[in-house]
């Protein structure tokens, strides 16, 4: 897909269905649009995917994959905590795309947003791939630092709540005239990380 040194046919009709479908929700793109956006005629699309259905999915598909490979790993984190300062183990929680694949991400992020309420499969999405991803890192990461008494215990189910919308609420604005630079989304990060009290040695 985008990052890649060729882009096919399937990597532009998943690019132009994922901007369409962010900009003007899935229920209002047809596979005739998708197909004239990219430049083919509607057959030739149904060559890759036999429906926009299929096309849906192959994005999900592709988010939930890039996003397992960025996620860092957990136990090289839970070391860490062991030995370094508290703040700069939490932001190397953060992580982030370059700009290509970071905005084919986000389109993503917006439609399954925009479709969350009409059925469970944008449900699941949307939790696997943003709250549960986000619990799964920093859960385990924060009990671990209270456990060492690293850092004063406080409520990390609220605090991950507000890590989550902070995380899903950007993904939106990169996909408006609000959007974020990689160094303000680090900031907003960093500022929130502020919130968790290190104990002084």
């Amino acid at each position: 897909m985008i990052g890649l040194k060729r882009i096919t046919t399937k990597d532009k009709i998943l690019s132009s269905a994922a901007r369409l479908f962010s900009e003007r929700g899935y229920d209002r793109v047809t596979v005739r649009e998708i197909a004239k956006d990219v430049g083919i005629n509607s057959s030739s699309l149904y060559n890759h995917f036999v429906s926009k259905e299929e096309i849906l999915k192959s994005l999900y598909n592709y988010y939930s994959e890039r996003m397992h490979e960025a996620y860092p790993d957990i136990d090289e984190l839970l070391l860490l905590a062991e030995t370094d300062p508290p703040h700069e183990v939490l932001m190397k929680t953060e992580f982030h795309f370059d700009e290509g694949v970071r905005g084919l991400l986000d389109k993503i992020l917006v439609t399954a947003a925009r479709m969350i309420c009409d059925d469970a499969e944008n449900e699941r999405f949307i939790r696997e791939n943003i709250f549960d991803s986000i619990s799964n890192t920093l859960r385990p990461l924060l009990e671990k630092m209270v456990e060492l008494g690293k850092i004063k215990p406080f409520d990390i189910d609220t605090f991950i709540r507000v890590m989550t919308c902070y995380c899903f609420s950007a993904a939106a604005l990169n996909n408006s005239p609000f959007m974020q630079s990689v160094a303000e989304y680090q900031a907003g990060m960093s500022f929130i990380f502020l919130m968790i009290v290190p104990i002084e040695e």
